[in-house]
């Protein structure tokens, strides 16, 4: 089933308290949003570390409110030093032999490792890899998010810039409600995640977040707003986002759910993409640092994209069965996860659409982590919603500034 359109979601928002229920199948929203750019003149939010919890908090949208934190970039999660190349924190570098199914990796000592670590559960007959990838990259599922209630419909992930053993996953996305819980997750002898390990807790009130969670270098976490068509900022550590930007002035299409970097190599190199749910509209957004935040403006709209896509990632180089540059779209609509040529902006070649999945039931998020490059997205209102996670990937590249 198709969500509506977005006429009258807003104004039923107004008119009842939202509970997190599933907004794509149980209203529509207004063209105008209420919400503009937020700004205050004080707030400060502290940090435990790598809990991410915040301990203390002032109520504050402030684009210049100070935040400070105990902890740094991404590290090992041992010795607390940085981690910036994807490398094993157990000192192993991973390569999938699609004959077998067996990944194999060096060791500090420079021996082969079998790697062993596979998560539990494959994926069942509900989830169908196209035949062009199916000897290159196996799909697992997580499951449910333990600690996050299963009516809570889920949005997109992302591992904490401070902890590579953190995830951190949208909770009733799409709904006034929404919050940004972090869970850990447990890796294996080659450092792919095979298992959630605790509840997930909640660190930050995120209304509407939706299907993309991506970081610039500092730790500011940039995330989408379904369906008031808005992009959040939210600084290390906060409970709540530093600024909130309405996109619609800005001439974007109703309403975004996926945004991207556009990763090295290409003429656009970490300029902003956006992606609007339901139109499949592509657009370009500038940013420019404005002390720990950005501005944005000069929405351009360079292409649109069929099947009702939501959460995208650019496929990183040198993956197997993908001979030049890729993006990757799960296209919700159509219970389809779909790939496409990129051109030398950074924009997808509308012509070159392939199927990666054949087969996903409603497929939302999209995310290539960090240290082995396992992709990972969800599903959005598909009973209750679970994480899938496939192997065979290359890692990303390091994040933009």
């Amino acid at each position: 089933m198709r969500r509506p359109s977005p006429v009258l979601l807003l104004s039923l928002l107004a008119a009842c308290p939202d509970d997190g229920d599933d907004t794509r199948t149980s209203a529509t929203q207004s063209s105008t949003p209420t919400t503009v750019t937020m700004t205050g003149s004080s707030g400060e939010v502290v940090s435990t570390g790598t809990t991410g919890v915040p301990t203390t908090s002032a109520a504050s949208t402030d684009a210049s409110g100070s935040a400070t934190s105990t902890t740094g970039p991404l590290t090992d999660g041992t010795s607390g030093t940085s981690d910036t190349s994807g490398t094993s924190t157990t000192g192993t570098t991973g390569a999938v032999d699609t004959t077998t199914g067996t990944t194999t990796a060096a060791s500090s000592t420079g021996e082969p490792v079998v790697c062993s670590d596979k998560p539990g559960k494959p994926a069942g007959p509900e989830v169908q890899i196209a035949p062009a990838f199916a000897g290159s990259y196996t799909t697992y599922e997580l499951g449910p998010v333990p600690g996050i209630p299963a009516d809570a419909r889920l949005g997109g992930c992302v591992i904490a810039y401070d902890d590579p053993n953190s995830l951190l996953i949208a909770g009733y996305s799409e709904a006034a409600n929404g919050q940004l819980y972090r869970i850990g997750v447990e890796r294996g002898n080659c450092d792919h995640i095979v298992a959630f390990t605790g509840d997930a807790v909640s660190v930050a009130s995120t209304p509407y977040i939706d299907a993309n969670l991506i970081y610039v270098k500092s730790g500011l976490l940039f995330y989408s707003e379904w369906p008031v068509n808005q992009l959040s900022q939210l600084l290390p550590g906060a409970a709540a986002p530093a600024r909130t930007t309405a996109l619609a002035v800005l001439g974007v299409a109703n309403s975004i759910g996926g945004i991207g970097f556009v990763p090295p190599g290409y003429v656009d190199e970490g300029g902003m993409r956006l992606l609007s749910w339901a139109g499949g509209e592509w657009a370009h957004l500038d940013r420019q640092p404005d002390g720990e935040l950005f501005t944005v403006s000069g929405a351009v709209t360079t292409a649109t994209l069929p099947n009702g896509p939501g959460g995208f990632a650019y496929v990183p180089k040198g993956s197997p069965a993908f001979d030049v540059d890729h993006l990757i779209v799960s296209e919700w609509s159509t219970n389809t996860v779909g790939t496409y040529e990129v051109d030398a902006q950074g924009d997808p070649v509308v012509a070159t659409r392939k199927d990666f999945f054949t087969a996903f039931p409603r497929p939302w998020g999209a995310y290539f982590e960090p240290q082995t490059g396992d992709f990972m997205f969800l599903t959005w209102g598909a009973g209750v919603d679970r994480v899938y996670i496939v192997q065979g990937f290359e890692p990303p590249p390091p994040l933009p500034q």
